[in-house]
């Protein structure tokens, strides 16, 4: 009898001992969904220090499902906003963080600072998983010093320069590249400026003889942008365009425009729905007679535009419509639509298109006259076209284990990088 005893409590012993490492093992670990496709996501550098929890492919095996997005900020960076949507037994649970970046923010600093804000988030999820004892917490305290006064009243500027070239024994091509910049954004209000140039000389040897293709490039963009409240804005926008290609040996326009947001701004990383309306006048003055035998004019337009985005954890889509016309003749016009989405249809399968398409009928800048056979296929010109367009479209499926948390860098930077095959 004290022999049965003793075998029960042995056996008794040993179940509760595997019971407790299977806990352990399946349950320990939060599994969560990393949604981010946004610029900075660094999904191994987050793998590699982000602990006790299991990366999962499908979102529905998920207990946590992060979502990413971000927008551009005032000072040259990007505000981040993370999601925490908590699934399955955590579902009551949920909140949301945000941090920014700055213009000089490193690829380092910003991979810290949301690894950082991750675990942040996580933290409730840890406690109610039952991860208590394996958290510790450090709360810095100093003697902070008064808020400093932003000697460049938020104002950020930016200049540089790039070459590039490359050739080989039937070729030679050059490329320069300048631009200024310089804006201000407030909470109601931005301005911005940008001045770009661009030279490029591409060189073809054939039969014997030296093809030249050039092009030359130079615009100035000033906006300034007020808001009233969270949903409407008002604001001035012109423009000082010289390209050979494009006929315009000066061109410049000045445009008042109006914007309603169906849904707040502070939504906008999220979703928005937009309708803007721009009038204004434009002054052209060509290097060419245009096919409407003109070399110079003053004329009147308004542009309308409409568009919209969603960004679920489910995916997100987004469309739009835009609309041209000049003023003294509304045949003179063009439109084009947009649509695009990024869907996750059911486990392991996702599907993705974008498509565009543009009617133009507008073109009154091309020059008059007909190009020959070279100022054609090197693009020298602009050509007058009724239409464009363009249309992708893709589907995948993933399956096999849904843990994917394990990295493995080797022979990564093996890869060769730069090659490219002409194949017939």
């Amino acid at each position: 009898m004290v022999k049965i005893n003793i075998m029960k409590q042995l056996f008794v012993t040993v179940i509760l001992s595997l019971s407790m490492f299977t806990f352990g093992q399946t349950t320990e670990k939060l599994k969560i969904f990393y949604d981010c496709n946004t610029y900075g996501c660094n999904e191994t550098y987050v793998k590699q220090n982000l602990p006790q929890v299991e990366f999962v492919r499908d979102r529905n095996y998920a207990e946590v499902h992060i979502l990413i997005v971000s927008e551009a900020n005032g000072s040259g960076g990007s505000t981040y906003q993370l999601e925490f949507i908590g699934q399955h037994k955590f579902k009551n649970l949920q909140h949301k963080l945000h941090f920014s970046t700055g213009s000089d923010t490193t690829q380092e600093q910003l991979r810290e600072k949301l690894l950082k804000y991750l675990k942040l988030g996580l933290l409730n999820f840890w406690i109610e998983k039952g991860l208590a004892d394996k958290i510790s917490l450090e709360i810095k305290t100093s003697n902070q010093k008064k808020e400093e006064k932003d000697k460049w009243h938020n104002w950020i500027f930016k200049i540089g320069g790039n070459g590039w070239f490359n050739g080989d024994s039937n070729s030679t091509n050059a490329n320069y590249n300048a631009y200024l910049s310089a804006k201000q954004v407030k909470e109601m209000n931005k301005f911005s400026f940008s001045l770009r140039y661009n030279y490029q000389k591409n060189t073809y040897n054939y039969n014997e003889s030296e093809i030249i293709s050039e092009r030359e490039f130079f615009n100035v963009n000033l906006s300034h942008i007020w808001g009233l409240d969270q949903h409407w804005s008002y604001g001035v926008f012109t423009r000082f365009d010289r390209s050979r290609y494009s006929n315009y040996k000066y061109a410049g326009e000045l445009y008042g425009g109006l914007e309603y947001n169906l849904f707040p701004y502070k939504e906008s990383a999220k979703k928005s729905l937009t309708l803007t309306t721009k009038i204004g006048g434009l002054y052209n003055n060509y290097f060419e007679k245009t096919i409407y035998n003109k070399s110079e004019e003053l004329l009147w337009r308004a542009k309308f535009f409409l568009n919209g985005n969603l960004v679920k954890k489910w995916g997100s889509l987004y469309a739009g419509f835009d609309y041209a016309s000049y003023l003294h003749d509304l045949k003179l016009n063009s439109m084009g639509f947009y649509a695009g989405a990024d869907l996750r249809i059911v486990k392991g399968l996702s599907f993705n298109a974008n498509a565009y398409y543009g009617i133009q009928h507008d073109q009154i800048n091309v020059a008059a006259g007909n190009l020959s056979l070279e100022e054609t296929l090197l693009a020298q010109k602009e050509l007058q076209s009724g239409y464009s367009y363009y249309f992708r479209i893709g589907l995948s499926y993933s399956f096999g284990s849904i843990y994917n948390s394990i990295v493995n860098p080797r022979f990564d930077s093996s890869e060769e990088q730069g090659r490219t095959c002409i194949c017939f």
